[in-house]
This record gives C-alpha cells, sequence and structure tokens, in this order.
C-alpha cells in the first residue's frame, strides 16, 4: 500500500538473497512442495552439527525467520523458544587440541544457529585467522564471508620461535544483526634442534644469527631453517676453516625441521690465518684539545698492516668522511664550522681490501677571539642515570667548573629550557611537575657557560617520569575520521590535503577533511597472508599535474607465485581510471613474511623501496637478490645507471642501492637536508633506526644493533625488545616533524616520529641533540602507520584487530 519505506527496502533485498541461495543450494528439495516441512519426519537425521541444511525442512524456519522480521516480531520454533537473542557460532574443524606442523593444510568448518535453533546460512558467516607469536599477533588469512568451511596452508618459512600459535575465527551475524564470536586456537608438534661442531666452540649461524655450539633450540617440526659456517674462523690462536656437516650438503644450507629431536654437527679443519685489517692511530689533535672555530686544523695518523699493505687513511668528523691521504705520514687539513664538542676518526683501508678503525677522539671547537678559549665542565649530579618511576616534583641539581669561572648553567629537559640559566651555585632548578610529560623515557641536560661564551659538552642523564600521561600537557588526541574497513597498512596526505590510506586486503580508501569517503580510490590484486598485501604507497613529485600514485603490493595475480610488484595508477578526483601500469615486477618470495612495504620518493626524483629478507637470512648480505635491500628506481621503473651496485650486479639486482636489513617496513625522508632514516624490524633482541646511505651494508644477519664491526653501518639508535628504559618489538612509522604549518612547539622541528607496534607507544628523535629519544605518546592500539599532515598535526594508523582500524590524530594547543 503506497511507496516501499527504506526499511521494508532493505528487508525485501535480504530476503531475495537468503531465499535466492536456498533455491540454489536446495533446488530439489525446496521444488518438491511435499518436503517443506516444520520438523524431520520420523527416521529421518538431525541436520549435522555444522548446521549446513541437507533436508531441506529448514526452508519453513527461513520464511518464518523473513516474517518475523518484516512483522518486527519474535519468531518461535515447535516449542515456542524466542529468536530475540543473538545467534551461537560453533567451530567444528579444526577440533579442540589439533596440532600442527609446518606445511599441513589446515581445515576449517563451522556453522551457527539463532535462539530458535534455525541455522545461519554462508552468507551470514565469516572466518579469519590470526598468528600469535609471544605477546602479540600478526594477521594470516584476512576476513573471509560467505562460506561455512575452507583451508589455510602453515607456511615453512616465517616466524622460527616455538612460542607461535594459529587462533581461527568465526563470526555469525543474524538478520538482526546481532553477532557471536568464537575461536579455535591450534598449537604447533615441537622438537629439539641440537647443533655441535668438532672441536667444540665454534660458531654456526641459525637463521642468519651467529652462535657458538653447542646448544640447543625448540622448533616447530616442518619448518626450515638456514643453516651456515662462519668460515674460516678464529678459536683459541688457531683459524678453522668447514670440512662438512654431518648430514652432508653446503656450508649454508636449508633444513627442514624433522619430527624427533636431532643433532647436526659441522667438522672443521685447521686452516691458513686470513688477512687481517691494518690498524691505525689518530694522533693530532690530542684527546680532549681545544680548536678554534674557522681555523685550520692539522689531522694526523700512523696506520700499519701485520700482512700486507695500507693503501689509504680516510678521516671523519663525527661520521661524515672529510678527506683520504693515500701516502704516509697520513695528515689533513680540517676547518671546524661550528662550535661545540666533535669526535674525530681516521679508518685504514689495506691491499686486501680490509679497513681498520681509530678510537675516537674528542675535541673542542671554540669561538674565536683572543683571551679565555678553554670551555668549563659540569656534571648533572640529580637525578642519577638510569633512574626509573620518577614522579612529582622534582630539583635537577649539577656542578660546574672553569679555569676561569662559570657564568651560568641551563638545564633541559627533552631539548627544552626548564627555567632560566642558573647565574650562581649551587646550580639547580625546580621541574614541577613530571606529569607534564608522557610517561615514559626522558632525557635531562645540563651545559656550563663561562664569561667569554664558552660552553661544556651536556651533562645527560637518561631516565623515565612513572605515571599514566599518554602526552605531553598540552597535547590531545582523538579519532579521525570513520572506521576503516580493514587493517590500515600505510597513509600519506596528497599534495591536495586528502588523506590516502591503503590497507591489508587491496582497498585504497580516501579521506577529505576527516570524512572517510564511502568510494574506494581503488583495489588491487593482492594475496594478504602472513605480512603480504597492500604496503606502501607514494605520490609522484609531479602528482599535482599528472596525478600518478605508485603502490607497492604483494600477489599471486594470473596464478603466478607469491611475487611483489610496484605499479602506477592515475588518479581522476577520488578514483583511479584506466589499468594498472605494472612498474617492476619482483622474483617469487618463499614466505608470506618480512616483505618491507615502505616506497619513497627521495629529493632526487628517484622511487626508493624497502624490501624484507623474505624470511631468509641470508638474503640480505647477497647482490643476487633483491631481498634485505633498499632499491632505488626511476620513476618508469627502470633502474638508474648511478646505482653504487649498477655495475657488479645483474638485471633487476642492478637496483640496490643499500643491504644488509631484515625487514625494514618504513623509512621516511627529511626536507632540506635529504636525510633518510628507515626502520629495520629486528630479530631476536634489537630494533633499529639506520641512517639511509648510499652502498651502506646494516649488517644483518651477521649483526643486529649496535655493531662495531667496521664493515657495516651501526644504527642511529636501536632499542631492546627486554631490560631497557625503552624496549619494543616491532618498530614502524617514519615522519619527520617539519610540516608547512609548525602547530607542535618549535623544540619538535626537525625531531623524528616512530613508534612500536608491540609496545604501542611512539618516541620521537632529537637529531640535533646526540639523536636522544623522548616518550610522545601512548596510544590505544596496535600501531602501523605515522604521518604529518599539513595542519601540523600527527596521524596514527590503529587497530585492536586484523578486520578494521582507525587513524588517531595528535594535535596540539598550548
Amino acid at each position: 500500500s503506497g511507496a516501499a519505506t527504506e526499511e521494508e527496502m532493505s528487508f525485501e533485498e535480504t530476503a531475495k538473497a537468503l531465499v535466492s541461495e536456498h533455491l540454489l543450494r536446495y533446488p530439489s528439495r525446496v521444488m518438491d512442495p511435499t518436503d517443506v516441512r516444520t520438523e524431520p519426519e520420523a527416521g529421518v537425521p538431525a541436520p549435522p552439527a555444522r548446521f549446513i541444511d541437507t533436508e531441506g525442512f529448514q526452508l519453513s524456519r527461513l520464511i518464518c525467520t523473513l516474517l518475523s522480521l518484516a512483522l518486527l516480531s519474535g519468531c518461535s520454533d515447535s516449542t515456542g523458544t524466542s529468536t530475540d537473542g543473538p545467534p551461537v557460532a560453533v567451530i567444528q574443524s579444526p577440533a579442540e587440541g589439533t596440532t600442527f606442523r609446518a606445511g599441513d593444510r589446515i581445515h576449517y568448518v563451522g556453522g551457527a544457529a539463532d535462539s530458535g535453533g534455525a541455522s545461519l546460512l554462508p552468507a551470514q558467516l565469516s572466518w579469519w585467522i590470526d598468528l600469535h607469536h609471544d605477546d602479540h599477533s600478526h594477521p594470516f588469512v584476512s576476513p573471509v564471508a560467505g562460506v561455512d568451511s575452507g583451508a589455510f596452508v602453515i607456511p615453512t618459512r616465517g616466524e622460527t620461535d616455538d612460542n607461535i600459535w594459529y587462533r581461527v575465527h568465526l563470526q555469525a551475524t543474524d538478520l538482526k544483526g546481532a553477532t557471536h564470536t568464537v575461536h579455535r586456537d591450534i598449537y604447533p608438534d615441537k622438537a629439539m634442534l641440537t647443533f655441535r661442531t668438532q672441536p667444540a666452540g665454534l660458531q654456526i649461524t641459525l637463521d642468519g644469527s651467529p652462535r657458538t655450539t653447542p646448544f640447543s633450540v625448540l622448533g616447530v617440526v616442518g619448518l626450515e631453517r638456514d643453516i651456515g659456517i662462519v668460515s674460516p674462523q678464529s678459536f683459541e690462536d688457531e683459524w678453522y676453516r668447514v670440512e662438512s656437516w654431518s648430514q652432508g650438503g653446503a656450508a649454508s644450507q636449508t633444513i627442514v625441521t624433522p619430527p624427533t629431536d636431532s643433532t647436526f654437527v659441522a667438522t672443521f679443519s685447521v686452516a691458513p690465518t686470513p688477512n687481517q685489517p691494518p690498524s691505525v692511530i689518530l694522533t693530532e689533535p690530542a684527546p680532549g684539545a681545544t680548536v678554534v672555530v674557522n681555523s685550520s686544523v692539522t689531522l694526523a695518523a700512523t696506520a700499519s698492516d701485520s700482512d700486507g699493505t695500507v693503501m689509504s687513511v680516510s678521516f671523519f668528523v663525527d661520521g661524515q668522511a672529510i678527506g683520504t691521504d693515500d701516502t704516509s705520514p697520513y695528515s689533513i687539513q680540517w676547518t671546524p664550522l661550528v662550535t661545540g664538542t666533535q669526535t674525530l676518526t681516521a679508518r685504514a683501508t689495506d691491499n686486501e681490501g680490509a679497513v681498520g678503525s681509530s678510537e675516537g677522539v674528542h675535541v673542542s671547537v671554540v669561538s674565536s677571539g683572543s683571551g679565555d678559549l678553554m670551555p668549563p665542565t659540569v656534571q648533572l649530579t640529580s637525578p642519577a642515570d638510569q633512574s626509573e618511576g620518577l614522579s612529582g616534583s622534582l630539583t635537577l641539581r649539577a656542578t660546574a667548573d672553569d679555569d676561569v669561572g662559570v657564568a651560568g648553567v641551563q638545564f633541559q629537559v627533552d631539548g627544552e629550557n626548564v627555567g632560566s640559566e642558573v647565574m650562581t651555585p649551587p646550580y639547580e632548578v625546580v621541574l614541577p611537575a613530571t606529569s607534564a610529560y608522557a610517561s615514559g623515557v626522558h632525557v635531562i641536560r645540563a651545559r656550563a657557560r663561562d664569561a667569554a661564551g664558552n660552553l661544556s659538552t651536556w651533562a645527560s642523564a637518561t631516565v623515565t617520569f612513572g605515571g599514566n600521561q599518554a602526552l605531553p600537557a598540552g597535547f590531545g588526541m582523538s579519532r579521525y575520521g570513520d572506521d576503516l574497513p580493514g587493517l590500515a597498512t600505510n597513509l600519506a596526505f596528497a599534495p591536495d590535503g586528502r588523506l590516502f590510506v591503503t590497507l591489508k586486503n587491496g582497498s585504497v580508501r580516501v579521506l577529505r577533511d576527516g570524512v572517510l569517503l564511502q568510494q574506494e580510490f581503488a583495489r588491487l590484486p593482492v594475496e594478504d597472508s602472513g605480512e603480504s598485501g597492500l604496503l606502501g604507497l607514494a605520490f609522484h613529485p609531479d602528482f599535482g599535474t599528472n596525478g600518478w600514485i605508485y603502490f607497492h603490493y604483494i600477489t599471486t595475480v594470473g596464478g603466478t607465485p607469491l611475487h611483489a610488484r610496484i605499479v602506477r595508477l592515475t588518479a581522476s578526483g577520488d578514483r583511479a581510471v584506466g589499468d594498472e601500469e605494472v612498474l617492476v615486477t619482483f622474483p617469487p618470495n618463499r614466505s608470506s613474511f618480512h616483505k618491507g612495504g615502505e616506497i619513497q620518493f627521495g629529493p632526487d626524483g628517484n622511487l626508493y623501496v624497502a624490501i624484507g629478507d623474505d624470511s631468509t637470512d641470508h638474503n640480505a648480505q647477497s647482490l643476487d637478490n633483491t631481498f634485505g635491500k633498499i632499491l632505488r628506481f626511476n620513476d618508469d621503473g627502470s633502474i638508474p645507471s648511478d646505482n653504487p651496485f649498477f655495475g657488479s650486479a645483474n638485471g633487476l639486482n642492478r637496483s640496490i642501492w643499500a643491504l644488509g636489513l631484515r625487514n625494514p617496513f618504513t623509512f621516511a625522508f627529511q626536507a632540506g637536508t635529504g636525510r633518510m632514516f628507515l626502520n629495520d624490524v629486528g630479530g631476536a633482541q634489537w630494533e633499529e633506526i639506520n641512517e639511509g646511505i648510499r652502498g651502506a651494508n646494516y649488517g644483518w644477519p651477521a649483526t643486529e644493533g649496535p655493531t662495531s664491526d667496521t664493515r657495516f653501518t651501526s644504527p642511529l639508535y636501536a632499542y631492546e625488545h627486554s631490560g631497557a628504559l625503552v624496549t619494543g618489538g616491532s618498530i614502524v612509522g617514519a615522519a619527520f616533524y617539519q610540516p608547512s604549518t609548525q602547530q607542535y612547539p618549535a623544540s619538535y622541528q626537525g625531531h623524528y616520529f616512530f613508534g612500536d607496534y608491540v609496545g604501542n607507544w611512539i618516541h620521537r628523535l632529537d637529531p640535533v641533540n646526540g639523536n636522544a629519544v623522548y616518550r610522545f605518546a601512548t596510544v590505544p592500539g596496535r600501531m602501523t602507520g605515522l604521518t604529518v599532515g599539513p595542519d601540523g598535526a600527527l596521524y596514527a594508523l590503529l587497530s585492536l584487530s586484523f578486520t578494521s582500524g582507525w587513524i588517531q590524530r595528535i594535535s596540539y594547543s598550548p
């Protein structure tokens, strides 16, 4: 009677969908009117526990349910039971107590019924699977809707720890929108692997990490493990070279964890002494020397090589090369341009390419002029370094000394002055309340000044403030836009202010002025198991004129093996137009983990791509593949001829720009300086922030975290998984604070924001003050991405599950 209401139209569409599905599944039963009945006939088996309708009598319940929805009233079965309650979901398979081995195919089967006992249709079911590892989890299979059964395969490569398990989720939704979610956990079969060497005490590598034998590890049966041998290696004044493994095969090989405890033995023989690196000592200037800014200073070194010839000596100031001399005596001239303490080092290279470095020499660069050139000294006496849980009002204290006289001492917390300079002793100042800072790690400093303007080095203490302050005073956190329909992996602001977000399932969404647009920008053909999926996006530097957006994703499109690709789409308004243009297709992957993901255009106009090691550690040190690397391309996918390994690598491998990385999810470029900071997710102990340097080798898997090995570039900053003031488990997010609109305090300018997926926190790194790190925020979810908006606020991607997420905006209003 009259036009249908919106509610009635919704009911009609639902009814058509459900009845159509029933007709398709059970045509013979439904078309036979004698077979429509409300209860099973005598002798006819009841529906199985899966709630799959095999007898046809369920159609009457379906009709009853549709009528009850239309009439907005309850529907009862023959016993009069109300259907107003939520549905009940049941997982039949995998059964309780099911175990798995790597490579197993796991089948899941289940169903649901409403409160009246009526079976729900498969269209009302949704499944997803998580991989749990220690105290955190990863998405493994994204939600699959509309089925009552399926299967997934346990990967043979990925997490190597034994403390993993899989959680299978089933969610049922009835016609009124009520839901019920259940899960089933399955745990691994395990075996003990023992590794020995002959003679004992030598090293092997397991999954890329050096280990001293003998040792044992518990592992998941069927999982592939990479073993290798450090050869040659020294032990008790002898050098040894590998001869063989007890099971045969090459020195570096992949083994499969057997179903029973097993022992693997590597046999070594005495080997000739290999080339030794040269030694070098910086002789000028002397440690602690004072030099004058803008005046020439001689840097000199002595170098020798016990088994060869020294070819050259290079000199460095604060890690930056300033000159090389290839003739003894080795020296160069240096003109310091800024005052303060600087560190000088020398590095010698021998005739076989081995490198040796000197100890660092610290010098004080002071202002020019006559009279007093000696800077004062200062000691921070309170609080003590590594103090934890400080709270309330704090008194900061220091002592200072100078050959003429101290003019004042300035205190700071996190690079910001606390009060004015203290002119007379006792040198102390009161920090009114630690609650003005986010709870977590902070750095307190003191610096002395003399009457001539000479400054001491900063004395510092790294401490933690207690309490539960999520943000510093003046900052606020709020949701930006609607919830996202999937796990978000990356976000970036277009030059026109729109925010683009990539979802792991391949969807690209757009937010305009804080409103999530209903229509997708694009849907890319991804494979999103494990850490695969849609991972990165980047706007072309000329996006305003050409509309080009670049994406990095993992796929099996066309039935091909799992692999990564870089594609380009053209934007027309809020939609992509035309087909994707595939610019780079990468080789097949062995694993669905360690994919890296970030892509960005650098200041040189080239496209930089982060690729993980594909869960195969030794990939990272090889120029024969692109895994575990930073790659560099032209904007059309071709390879620049000035890449560092263009002449020594082949094919796609000529795109390698830096190597030795494990799983670099994210990186960022600093505007103006062009510096690149890249985050590398660690293995057993460390998470790293590395400076992106052309041709650099960051050491994985030979080293992890800070290193003195001169072959590798040590991190700018690294934090541990436990036992320190800053801890976490998976470094994510990368954003320099340099917005066009400066909203945060001036001291934040140029700082680098990063977060941790496991730790649920955001920190900022201070490049001006020795790369010190300060707690900025505790966030209410797992963080996967960070960016700074054109409004000067920080935007973070968060989630609590792998089926949805949201964006959190952190703003400042003093």
